[in-house]
């Protein structure tokens, strides 16, 4: 079995991309089931097979201890270490080969604090992976795209295992745009000319300054742009899933 946690900014889109990437895993005939970790979720865009709320939800510890949005949702999420042998076991009664685990909207709650680590370790004994999304739509600002290397940089200290760049909402940017961030993965030098060319101050500084931080520690940037409204995009992002965790073969013989 293979678990892949989906990670990324809130608003980034982790819900639907759960969604449609487990769709298109079950059209290539992949034994594939989607989890969501995420107790304050009101809706999703999935039928979960293992869902974090027939555990725990914000809505009712708010209730029960008078808390706010902000402390339901700390509460949940240390919860979580108890339960996390309870889900283990929802997941492995299914028997998937792969695994799309959906994450909180608040990615500190989960990359940041002890839960999220503790949870990609004890999470059943499968192999595992993070596909992180970079926002597109976000992205188009190069400040915010190396704050999105940054970021996905920190949570590959933190997590220690396989990575894998997304830039997800590719259908809502210009061709130029899309060229731009792809342009900015591939050749560092566009970066810092980008970087130059359209911030100025403080943002320039601190892009500069986070730069440095991000080649000490050594992530290999090599965003795949997705959609999940047309699929542009899952072909080789599952090429890359299959070549890292399967040697190149389906996870479902």
């Amino acid at each position: 079995m293979n678990l892949v946690f989906v990670l990324g900014t809130a608003g980034c889109g982790k819900s639907t991309f759960t969604a449609k990437f487990t769709s298109f895993l079950e059209q290539n005939r992949e034994d594939v089931m989607a989890v969501n970790l995420d107790p304050g979720s009101m809706i999703l865009p999935y039928a979960a097979n293992v869902d974090v709320r027939e555990y725990i939800k914000v809505e009712d510890l708010m209730e029960e201890y008078g808390l706010g949005p902000n402390g339901g949702l700390m509460l949940a999420h240390d919860m979580m270490a108890g339960i996390v042998q309870e889900l283990s076991n929802d997941i492995e009664d299914f028997t998937p080969d792969i695994c799309i685990v959906d994450t909180p909207g608040q990615m500190e709650l989960f990359a940041f604090r002890d839960i999220g680590a503790q949870i990609a370790r004890e999470l059943t004994d499968a192999e595992k992976g993070v596909i992180y999304l970079f926002d597109g739509v976000f992205c188009r600002d190069p400040l915010n795209y190396v704050m999105n290397m940054f970021l996905a940089s920190a949570i590959n200290t933190r997590f220690l295992l396989p990575q894998f760049q997304v830039i997800s909402k590719t259908d809502l940017l210009a061709e130029g745009e899309l060229e731009d961030i792809v342009g900015w993965a591939e050749d560092p030098y566009l970066l810092e000319e980008a970087i130059d060319a359209r911030l100025t101050g403080m943002n320039r500084m601190i892009s500069q300054d986070m730069i440095e931080v991000i080649e000490r520690l050594g992530v290999e940037f090599s965003p795949i742009p997705v959609s999940s409204s047309t699929n542009e995009g899952f072909n080789e992002l599952y090429a890359d899933l299959m070549r890292v965790f399967t040697d190149g073969g389906k996870f479902t013989p």
